[in-house]
């Protein structure tokens, strides 16, 4: 048993992976089943990732060296409470959001349906590997793969839209690589090794040279087009928008495993001393966070596309976890780290109900959610709960992380962060209150003709939205692990 356990930071890359190569030929044999061998293979995932969890709870982090051969001739995996943690929210929502999707992407025909389920598989196992790998140049593989899979998702309809779509996050994504590429041959140049752990002590003495600083540069803004950090978002309104079913549950999904990278550069790499001596790194990254949640939130009340307006809300949660980031306490760190959680979850029931209503209503637009509450009241239901978490309303998973991240501000003499908090709350609230009121408030003539979805669409729906207000009232069980994560990386470790 020891010896599976030992194994599981490559078995939750490569099985997902592994299930992405062989679906399309047992698509082809039996007609119907790639859909049932994807959840199997997710279904696996999900309990290698709790396996995980429970081996690093009882034993601590530990590092896997692939093929057996240590750095820095090898290549690393660092399972940590980060990793592991954020591994069974990526393995879970992925397993409940191809559960749902059944009903939701005939559209695409069996052809292309075959091919979206490869490339949902191919998106998991990159995304496990960017969050465990402890070598620089295998995060840059794995994030291009993710990358290449994520504008083949946002493309696969093939019409106009999407098709530009798709382009624009190639291309935009494409400078984001380059910058990655070149900031991690700087830092080769300058220490001789990609492993993190490795670099970072040989930084140490030369963390004021400009390679260094460049590199660091470079990493930083690359990985910040990845997350979809403002000014950088420009690709994400489109690519959520016109992309299908439940590929923008992936799409969000990718953003918290380049969240983890970045977490991984600033507290692995250069370490929360080196960065503080050197450059105010973590005063930027709060700044940046803070103009990012005020900006996109006020993008987000003009939109009528509610994907779109979903964007720019991720835009905002994105800029509140980078705050929780650049205030670099252990309370900031661990507030970033469960708004990462309960956007994931919440973000994915919005996304999931507002793809029901579509199927069922054809309502994509906001104006035209007058009276959907009484024609769909438990789809509505479920929204409505995924949304008070993303205002933060008391005993949500979205107010405990906003009140932690909040508190940490306050504790550390930056009182404007937390009244840009308070703030952009109020901004979100107006934002999903004004759907709520149309759904629940206004009447339409058309109501009568919509039809509530069926039961085996609302079971995968309700398991995201409930667990969005789950996570607040029983906010310890994350914080069991979020807790060692924080006082780890503070540490300067992974």
């Amino acid at each position: 048993m020891n010896d599976i356990l030992s194994h599981l930071p490559i078995l939750i890359v490569m099985i997902p992976i592994s299930t992405a190569f062989i679906s399309p030929l047992a698509g082809y044999l039996f007609l119907g089943w790639i859909r049932r061998i994807a959840l199997l293979g997710l279904f696996i995932n999900l309990i290698c990732s709790l396996l995980l969890v429970l081996h690093i709870t009882t034993s601590g982090p530990f590092t896997y060296h692939l093929a057996g051969v240590a750095p820095p001739l090898g290549i690393a995996f660092y399972a940590d409470y980060l990793g592991a943690c954020i591994s069974v929210l990526i393995s879970g929502i992925a397993f409940i959001s191809i559960w749902y999707s059944s009903d939701s992407i005939g559209e695409l025909g069996e052809r292309k349906s075959l091919f979206f389920y490869v490339l949902l598989l191919l998106s998991v196992g990159a995304m496990q590997g960017t969050i465990i790998t402890a070598d620089l140049f295998t995060l840059f593989i794995l994030f291009e793969i993710l990358a290449i899979v994520m504008y083949g998702l946002v493309a696969i309809r093939g019409d106009g839209r999407g098709l530009l779509a798709g382009y624009k996050y190639l291309l935009i994504g494409s400078a984001g690589s380059a910058m990655i590429l070149i900031g991690i041959g700087f830092l080769y140049i300058t220490t001789g090794t990609l492993n993190m752990h490795m670099m970072a002590d040989l930084l140490v003495p030369v963390s004021d040279s400009y390679t260094v600083l460049a590199g660091l540069a470079l990493l930083i803004a690359g990985i910040s087009t990845k997350i979809g950090l403002f000014p950088l978002h420009i690709w994400m309104p489109d690519a959520y928008a016109y992309a299908p079913s439940i590929a923008p549950v992936f799409s969000t999904l990718a953003l918290k495993a380049g969240l983890v990278a970045l977490i991984r550069v600033i507290f692995i790499i250069f370490g929360p001393s080196l960065a503080v001596q050197t450059i105010p790194l973590y005063s930027m990254l709060a700044i940046l966070g803070a103009v990012a949640i005020i900006f996109c939130s006020v993008i987000a009340i003009r939109q009528v596309d509610i994907r779109k307006m979903f964007a720019y809300s991720t835009g905002a949660n994105i800029g509140c976890v980078v705050l929780g980031i650049g205030i670099a306490t252990e309370a900031g760190l661990e507030g970033a780290i469960l708004l990462m959680i309960t956007h994931a979850t919440a973000k994915a029931g919005l996304f999931l109900c507002a793809d029901t209503i579509l199927i069922q209503a054809g309502i994509r637009y906001i104006h035209e959610f007058r009276g959907v509450g009484m024609a769909m009241p438990y789809t509505m239901a479920a929204f409505a709960m995924a949304a008070l978490s993303m205002v933060g309303i008391p005993l949500s998973g979205g107010f405990v992380s906003k009140i932690i991240i909040s508190s940490a501000a306050i504790a550390s003499d930056l009182l404007l962060y937390a009244i840009i908090i308070l703030f952009w709350t109020l901004l979100t609230a107006v934002y999903f209150f004004r759907i709520l009121n149309s759904a629940y408030f206004e009447e339409a003539d058309r109501v009568r003709t919509i039809r509530e979805a069926p039961i085996n669409v609302l079971i995968p729906i309700y398991l995201l939205c409930t667990a969005a207000i789950l996570l607040g009232i029983f906010v310890e069980v994350p914080m069991g692990i979020i807790r060692p994560a924080a006082e780890l990386l503070l540490g300067g470790g992974g």
